[in-house]
């Protein structure tokens, strides 16, 4: 009788085990995401219902949890669709909250979760990224979502270059050298910029930290931001120089279509967002023969010109209101144990929707008309670059991406870098905020193109100082002290 009673036990027991993927498919954990990482590329809506059902249903037997997408809309209505979600009872597991800090009361720490479900994510992720999704109690409170790169560099016509018989620039001097020889071989030729990129990519040749608050060793240490630097001034009349000898491109701080200006073929010299190079230049190359572009390393008195763009404290959030916590680690989990499953989150299903063309070399081609438009894919770029797309019009920007994107050893580190600020603590702690970067924005373009001269350098620090800057020194400083115990 016994053995009768054990053997149905074993019998049983096997029935389960063979019924488990069938069982995961019918009774997944469900997880809600609202999918506002920026990747979703539609140009119809959405996926097609039955591809996304088919990739959804493969996710499912892979992890045993389904993913419950939420599209956002688009512009200003994304965050106010995310606003709402958070503050109804609809169902919200995670998303991605461009500072974790502006959120602190609807998410949860995620410390457990990772050292249960998250040897993967943390295998990837280097441990100096994660200060920026921790507050000071030590709560680590996001995935991140970036890294610490280097995206505001100069880079300069190589076929121009050689035309000239120039070598490819390392100094201020030499980069005007050579920005005069362009101009006198080619009238028209003009350094491009944008008016979001122009001091994050030069103001650290003059500055010693660079695009960065600072402490000041004249005021007690006190931290202060980028614009109240040494050298500031300086690097202002140094860029109204070059706005005079009519270097810079006429409306870079009007309004202009960036594809546009690079198809006038006339941009010498590009200062700013690499991938304005390395996305647009490949497209226009047919109508601008010869038209190569070479990044450089330029030094001015003070170091090198770029700042590296510091890691925000950007990241995957898990909400106070999620039923199911462990599964949101566990999925993004899933996305870094192996290249392919974060290849299936962003094109489908593998041998059908995508393929290896070299496994490799890691290099993939993808069915463009599948029907599918990534949305279960929650980016970084760490695994973001295990791999390659067979796209002649994206390959030189994913190989840049996969590498000297991330090379920081030519551009200043801000002194701050690994600092994770509560921003909105600090624009509650300074009503004068917005008019301080407004008065800066502003009135730098002014002196810049000569609208206000330079002799009126000192009313504008007075300007600020009115507009609440102690204010912002006192936040910052109080709060670095907080975070540092200095």
């Amino acid at each position: 009788m016994l053995k009768t009673r054990v053997g149905f036990v074993i019998s049983l027991l096997l029935i389960v085990l063979a019924l488990s993927p069938v069982l995961a498919q019918d009774d997944p954990t469900v997880i809600t995401v609202y999918n506002n990482t920026g990747t979703l590329q539609f140009d119809s809506g959405g996926s097609n219902p039955e591809v996304l059902a088919e990739i959804q249903d493969y996710i499912i037997s892979e992890t045993g949890i389904r993913l419950d997408v939420i599209v956002p809309p688009g512009g200003t209505a994304a965050q106010e669709k995310l606003n709402l979600l958070l503050g109804s009872s609809d169902p919200l597991d995670t998303f991605q909250a461009a500072r974790w800090t502006d959120y602190r009361d609807v998410i949860i720490p995620l410390n457990d979760l990772l050292d249960e479900y998250a040897q993967d994510i943390r295998a990837a992720i280097p441990e100096s990224e994660w200060r920026k999704c921790t507050d000071p109690e030590g709560n680590i409170m996001c995935i991140p979502r970036t890294s610490p790169a280097s995206p505001y560099i100069t880079w300069v016509r190589g076929d121009w270059l050689e035309e000239l018989g120039l070598e490819v620039p390392t100094t201020v001097e030499e980069l005007e050298t050579v920005m005069a020889a362009f101009q006198e071989m080619n009238p028209d030729a003009v350094i491009g910029t944008r008016p979001a990129d122009y001091a994050k990519a030069t103001v650290g040749g003059w500055t010693e930290y660079g695009y960065s608050n600072w402490p000041d060793p004249d005021d007690g240490n006190r931290i202060k931001p980028w614009v109240l630097q040494d050298g500031v001034q300086d690097w202002v009349a140094k860029m109204n120089e070059w706005w005079n000898n009519g270097w810079f491109f006429a409306d870079t701080f009007t309004s202009f279509e960036e594809p546009e200006l690079f198809r006038t073929c006339n941009v010498g010299i590009w200062s700013g967002w690499y991938s304005r190079i390395t996305l647009i230049v490949p497209q226009v190359q047919d109508g601008c023969p010869g038209m190569e572009y070479i990044r450089t390393s330029i030094t001015g008195p003070e170091g090198y010109l770029a700042t590296v763009n510091q890691q925000p404290t950007s990241g995957y959030v898990v909400t106070k209101k999620s039923q199911n916590p462990d599964a949101v680690v566990r999925y993004i989990n899933w996305l870094y144990a192996d290249v392919e499953n974060d290849i299936t989150a962003r094109y489908g299903i593998k041998d059908k929707h995508w393929w290896w063309v070299d496994e490799e070399n890691k290099i993939v081609d993808r069915d463009q008309e599948s029907g599918y438009v990534s949305e279960f894919t929650l980016p970084h770029p760490i695994i973001e670059t295990r791999y390659s797309i067979l796209d002649p019009a994206r390959a030189w920007h994913l190989e840049y991406l996969g590498g000297q994107y991330y090379d920081l050893s030519d551009a200043k580190m801000p002194f701050d870098a690994e600092l994770a600020w509560d921003e909105t603590r600090i624009a509650d702690e300074v009503p004068g905020l917005g008019d301080i970067n407004r008065l800066i924005e502003e009135q730098l373009i002014l002196f810049i193109t000569g609208a206000r001269p330079l002799d009126q350098w000192d009313a504008f620090i007075e300007d600020l100082y009115r507009a609440g800057m102690d204010e912002y020194i006192d936040a910052l400083t109080t709060q670095y002290a907080e975070i540092t115990g200095m």
